[in-house]
């Protein structure tokens, strides 16, 4: 395990590695979706399940999907004993759905492993899978300046850095960068397009540093 840059999500240390070091909360961010009895949850990425089992609590019906066994068995423990929740191996890529499965849809740290089209034709999916009024919230390496323009707001990156992950920031400047360059990361001009575009309206942006966004839409 090389500091979380290896990416091979079949690899059971680098589950172990993020879901200690950069899952974060999830307190907030699920008061965002409101979860409650009517809602059919999707989580794609859904990691150890634990945006599962928040939902489940509130006695929504929850599918979760992920590419990692070993996640996918971390959110069978999370949702143990919950009858209406069901975990599907799969990549974003291939995963399909009925048309008005769900009222609400996450991706949290994961659609920066898409390419720029496939994101697009993700959020296409979405759009058709929601019921009308559903909600979509991505969170994600989003950032607020262009894509392109990484270098020259190297700068900018290592002082929201710093602030946004503290004393840990040397540890994780590597798995970070590693994201930022050698993966898929979009800027919010680029998400927003794909949005709008479908048909999603977009309720809120909150930024909380240059290189993080969460964007909630509407269908």
């Amino acid at each position: 395990m090389n500091a979380g840059t290896t990416t091979d999500w079949r690899e059971k240390e680098l589950a172990q590695w993020y879901n200690k070091n950069m899952r974060g909360s999830l307190e907030g961010y699920a008061a965002l979706f409101g979860f409650d009895k009517n809602d059919d949850v999707l989580d794609l990425g859904c990691g150890d399940g634990t945006l599962l089992a928040m939902a489940a609590k509130k006695g929504a019906r929850v599918t979760g999907v992920d590419i990692s066994d070993a996640q996918l068995d971390n959110a069978r423990a999370a949702l143990k004993g919950v009858k209406n929740a069901r975990l599907i191996k799969s990549t974003l890529q291939e995963i399909n759905f009925a048309d008005n499965s769900f009222t609400k849809v996450s991706i949290r740290k994961a659609i920066h492993h898409l390419t720029n089209d496939e994101k697009g034709q993700l959020i296409d999916k979405i759009h058709h899978w929601l019921k009308p009024g559903g909600i979509l919230i991505i969170e994600d390496m989003i950032l607020t300046f262009a894509l392109h323009r990484r270098d020259e707001n190297r700068p900018l990156v290592e002082k929201d850095a710093a602030v946004y992950y503290g004393a840990n920031w040397p540890a994780f400047r590597e798995a970070f960068y590693t994201t930022m360059y050698k993966e898929l990361p979009c800027d919010l001009a680029q998400l927003t397009h794909h949005l709008l575009f479908t048909g999603f309206h977009i309720v809120k942006i909150v930024s909380p540093a240059c290189f993080m966004s969460t964007v909630i839409a509407e269908k």
